[in-house]
């Protein structure tokens, strides 16, 4: 992630070790839109969560099971 842009969005690792959930459900919570997502890549498999979404959904996404 070399420019600003690139910075702007995270990967579900990253967010799961954000928040301290498994990657599965960093990757649920963004299917279900409760984190701003777009998916990248040549098949579109891979998620890129924006970077907003870790201080402005924190107090809003239901606790890990």
């Amino acid at each position: 992630m070399e420019n600003g842009q690139e910075a702007e969005w995270l990967t579900v690792r990253e967010v799961a070790d954000h928040f301290r959930v498994s990657t599965r459900t960093a990757t649920r919570w963004a299917l279900s839109g409760q984190l701003r997502m777009r998916r990248v890549g040549p098949t579109g498999r891979l998620i890129r969560i924006h970077s907003s979404e870790l201080n402005s959904e924190q107090s809003n996404l239901p606790a890990s099971a």
